[in-house]
């Protein structure tokens, strides 16, 4: 197992919804972008989501990681993404609103290799939930913010990792202090961002089915 590294999201998509959903299926998946799960109970308000994360390393190394579950609507229709030391992760969401309903898997968005004028501390580690260093990195087109992700993995499969750089705003408005389960694995996420410099504040909670975006170093 290598780091998981958490990447995400920026449109804000309500999705309407005169029916009244009652239940998602939710379930992960590591390899593949596959997923089948049990029924989970949705609270009023929210929609069936499918979630894909891209890992790209520059090692020259990609992994996905696919996602459902019920999720609020305001977190529909989102895309954003992390480029740390060593590499990007990018996420997409799409939803549906019918019981059990799986949507169609998203595309995540494409790196633009535009200079912001946002330089980030850039570090990464996959022992530690937490890394500091002295190198920076300049962030490129819609990676206006500096990030800081860490989570650790317990249960089925183990690990603790953390990963810093540029990130779009939906990352850092939407993320946050996390706990979630699917089944014998659980994923605990804690984000922090700024505007820019070095001083990572807490950033907005985000509902735990998330969590796991943002971190696929994991293979």
């Amino acid at each position: 197992m290598t780091m998981a590294l958490v990447g995400l999201l920026v449109l804000f998509a309500l999705v309407p919804s005169g029916f009244s959903l009652s239940s998602c299926i939710k379930c992960i998946n590591f390899s593949s972008t596959m997923c089948t799960g049990s029924s989970e109970t949705c609270q009023s308000g929210y929609s069936c989501a499918t979630s894909l994360s891209v890992t790209t390393l520059t090692s020259g190394s990609v992994s996905s990681t696919l996602t459902r579950g019920c999720v609020p609507n305001n977190q529909c229709n989102i895309t954003g993404s992390l480029t740390f030391t060593g590499g990007n992760v990018s996420i997409a969401t799409a939803c549906c609103d019918t019981d059990n309903c799986t949507s169609a898997i998203p595309s995540v968005p494409t790196a633009i290799g535009t200079l912001n004028n946002l330089t980030c501390s850039t570090c990464s580690s996959t022992t530690s939930d937490y890394c500091s260093s002295s190198n920076t990195l300049q962030c490129t087109g819609n990676e206006t913010q500096c990030g800081r992700m860490s989570t650790s993995l317990t249960g089925s499969m183990t690990s603790t990792s953390t990963g810093r750089g540029c990130a779009t705003p939906s990352v850092c408005n939407l993320l946050g202090n996390q706990n979630v389960a699917y089944g014998n694995l659980n994923i605990a996420v804690t984000t922090y961002c700024s505007n820019g410099g070095f001083n990572l504040h807490s950033s907005f909670y985000l509902p735990a089915f998330l969590a796991f975006f943002l971190f696929k170093f994991l293979f």
